[in-house]
């Protein structure tokens, strides 16, 4: 055997470098790309977190789980009552609700789902009742009894407060508007029961048959207004 040294040693002829392909940019690409994924994953991840822990979960209560359509229903009311921060003889319009109404186990699950769907056309006092209140007391919509009765009222059906107002001035206000008798009470107490009577009875003539016997004890508009302004009431 030759020596090691000794051994032909076979001679590469040197070849110009291949060209490198260009891998770098897509790969750089890609890791921001996925660096971005993960950053905007982790950021909107978290920040979920914080919106799910700031939202109250809906409650439920007695009548249906929270997510029902009654329990979801009643939440909607519940969360539009809290928005009223007016009170009246120590009530807001939600103390009021939640112990004449909905606490009330006269009123039934139906008369709460009908009130949802009812509409301001079928609350509507209309121009000739409009013109009249307005004409014994100008300042109606600014009377505390009007509002409180505008925000229950409003709560319970969903429609704007504001174009509830424009469109039954007469809420909260005590008598009738086709009597001598209407006027704004000055007392607390009769302004939280006329505001009462007026959520109830107004609801009746859109169509929720039994509110009024529910809270007062009589269905009859006259009679559960005088029991409203004796200081009567299921509730």
């Amino acid at each position: 055997m030759d020596p090691i040294g000794r051994r032909p040693v076979a001679i590469k002829t040197p070849t110009a470098p291949e060209p490198r392909q260009a891998t770098s940019a897509p790969n750089t690409a890609r890791t921001v790309n996925t660096a971005q994924t993960v950053g905007h994953t982790q950021k909107s991840g978290f920040e979920a977190v914080g919106v799910k822990a700031a939202v109250q979960a809906p409650a439920s209560t007695w009548r249906a789980p929270a997510d029902s359509e009654l329990g979801r229903v009643i939440n909607g009311m519940l969360d539009r009552l809290k928005q009223s921060p007016i009170t009246l003889k120590g009530d807001t319009p939600e103390s009021l609700f939640r112990r004449a109404i909905l606490d009330n186990k006269r009123v039934t699950n139906e008369q709460l789902l009908a009130m949802s769907k009812v509409t301001l056309e079928q609350l509507d006092s209309g121009p000739e009742t409009r013109r009249k209140v307005l004409e014994k007391i100008p300042n109606a919509r600014e009377q505390p009894v009007h509002q409180f009765t505008v925000a229950m009222l409003s709560a319970a059906t969903g429609i704007d407060p504001q174009k509830l107002s424009e469109a039954c001035p007469d809420l909260g206000m005590t008598g009738a508007p086709n009597t001598p008798l209407l006027y704004a009470a000055k007392t607390e107490r009769m302004q939280r029961s006329t505001a009462l009577h007026d959520f109830t009875d107004y609801l009746r003539g859109a169509g929720i048959q039994g509110l009024n016997k529910a809270v007062w004890g009589v269905e009859n508009r006259i009679l559960s207004a005088l029991v409203s302004a004796l200081g009567g009431g299921r509730y």
